[in-house]
């Protein structure tokens, strides 16, 4: 009995588990390539960069856009969960898959990290006229705090969700209701629990994007019945983004993404509701609305997706320290309205998005066969 050919829920769950080969990894069957998820994965890659875009935040930028474009990590990890049912869940072997994770993400960003490190210290120098004993105190904390570019936070936490990727291949196997049960707790969850301050806490960032992650899987391993009843998951995915950001918006004046300790009561995280439903509508954007040209380009940006995510802040720090050096020299004003706002944040996403493009081609030429150890592509 084929589960992904069942109409209701409750057929799946007395059906036989698709999709998760029990036998030997070498004898699972090779995965098909699902065309919407290349193009969702530079989709997302797009959002996030056009997350870390925004100029005059709260303060002339649109608080209803910044609410929608902002967070868009959930969408990565949607995409992660995602491939790991899809690619990796039909052959899996701890040990291999956690030696791609580390040559390709860990190394990555390691190297990133210490060039990053090392400009930092004579930006601290020269742009923030700290002394040498000073600015190594602060490169000293940035070290201490996990990550030395603002984004890449991301990468201890799923470099410890990838750790729990064995908890992940038990959670395929599990009856659907056990499946949706455990979902439904990690969401309840997130959404009291919010993101850390600082994006610093590791665990807490696990357990907030868990959801993202096993939504991911469960899309993959249930892909037939998922796109059979897609209609009313875009329907309740519309209703969620747009009351989520209406709410957000309009009535809890909140702007951009919920950050605090764990432990403290803030109210509901709309934010992880308006992505969960974000990741729906991508989906169903890629899967109809893509066309060629853009499926093409997209195809590419999902290619050196991680390297546009490591190099990115690098021309964010450029952008920054230029604007912050003009500003105190009196060469530019500060100025917050609409206007200047929404074409600034648009110019700074192309310099750092392109930028990132541009320079990725240049490192690979450079680096050849080793470029995918120092930039991620």
């Amino acid at each position: 009995m084929n589960i992904t050919q069942k109409p209701t829920l409750m057929d799946i769950e007395v059906s036989k588990k698709p999709s998760v080969d029990e036998s030997s990894p070498v004898k699972a069957k090779k995965s098909t390539r699902i065309i919407e998820f290349d193009y969702l994965r530079g989709l997302a890659i797009v959002l996030i960069v056009m997350g870390h875009s925004v100029t005059n935040t709260n303060d002339g930028f649109p608080v209803w856009l910044e609410n929608l474009i902002r967070g868009g990590t959930g969408v990565f990890v949607f995409i992660s969960g995602f491939f790991f049912h899809h690619i990796f869940a039909q052959r899996f072997d701890y040990k291999n898959f956690m030696s791609k994770k580390v040559k390709n993400v860990l190394v990555p960003f390691l190297s990133v990290s210490a060039f990053a490190l090392v400009a930092n210290f004579f930006v601290f120098l020269f742009v923030d006229h700290a002394n040498v004993m000073e600015a190594l105190s602060m490169c000293w904390e940035l070290i201490q705090q996990g990550f030395v570019l603002f984004p890449h936070w991301y990468i201890p936490f799923i470099m410890v969700t990838f750790l729990c990727s064995g908890l992940h291949f038990r959670y395929l196997k599990l009856p659907l209701f056990t499946q949706l049960s455990i979902l439904a707790l990690f969401s309840l969850t997130a959404v009291v629990i919010h993101r850390p301050d600082g994006n610093i806490n590791v665990l807490q960032s696990v357990v907030y994007f868990t959801p993202f992650y096993l939504v991911g899987m469960l899309y993959s391993q249930y892909l037939d019945w998922m796109k059979k009843h897609y209609r009313y998951f875009l329907i309740a995915a519309i209703i969620a983004v747009v009351t989520t950001v209406w709410l957000q918006t309009s009535v809890l004046f909140h702007a951009g993404g919920y950050h605090k300790p764990a432990f403290e009561w803030a109210g509901i995280d709309l934010q992880f509701i308006q992505k969960m439903g974000l990741c729906v509508l991508f989906v169903g954007f890629c899967s109809h609305l893509v066309w060629p040209a853009l499926g093409k380009h997209l195809i590419m940006l999902a290619s050196i997706s991680f390297a546009i995510f490591f190099l990115h802040p690098l021309l964010s720090m450029i952008w920054g320290n230029t604007k912050y050096i003009l500003l105190n020299a009196g060469y530019i004003e500060p100025n917050t309205t609409l206007a200047y706002s929404l074409i600034s944040s648009v110019c700074l996403f192309v310099f750092q998005f392109y930028g990132s493009v541009w320079l990725i081609g240049k490192l690979k030429r450079l680096f050849g066969s080793k470029s995918r150890l120092l930039i991620g592509a």
